[in-house]
């Protein structure tokens, strides 16, 4: 027989704990979705793909795709993670 689940506390920290775990997941989200944007960049401008091409299409402004191109990728400065 499954268990029934317990009533959030009366003090509203119940509220509080699953926002803050819902921030948590979604910085999570966030992080992961830069992290294969800046990849989507560097690999388009690897392949010869202009910036301002690149810019537009991923919705960017062309400062933008710069400056995520000059961070180097874990790859080029030679760290394994």
């Amino acid at each position: 027989m499954p268990a029934i689940p317990s009533p959030p506390p009366a003090d509203g920290t119940g509220d509080v704990e699953t926002a803050a775990a819902a921030v948590t997941a979604a910085q999570r989200a966030l992080h992961t979705a830069r992290h294969d944007l800046a990849a989507a960049i560097h690999a388009a401008r690897h392949a010869g793909q202009p910036v301002h091409r690149i810019a537009a299409h991923a919705g960017l402004d062309p400062v933008a795709v710069r400056n995520i191109l000059a961070v180097p990728t874990a790859k080029s400065a030679g760290q394994n993670f």
